[in-house]
């Protein structure tokens, strides 16, 4: 998952700086149906209930989700100004 120059997503880059990577074994599933979420709605940042259905699709034993949340609508905030 990167973008056409090979830098790492933008969603990578929220997973890695909100501390919301986990063991791996849900963090591919994370990122996928983030990633289809911010596509289908770029502006997912701005409804905390959208980003929370989009969480609870996966399941993760490993945390709360909270740091999986900001994350998803930290990649969304910046994906929205890297297009303004």
């Amino acid at each position: 998952m990167e973008t056409a120059t090979g830098e790492p997503h933008a969603l990578q880059r929220a997973f890695s700086a909100e501390h919301a990577l986990q063991c791996g074994f849900c963090t591919p599933g994370f990122l996928m149906v983030a990633a289809g979420a911010l596509e289908a709605d770029p502006d997912l940042a701005d409804d905390p209930e959208a980003i929370a259905g989009v969480v609870g699709s996966n399941i993760c034993r490993c945390t709360g989700y909270e740091p999986i949340r900001r994350a998803i609508a930290r990649a969304a905030q910046e994906q929205r100004e890297a297009t303004a």
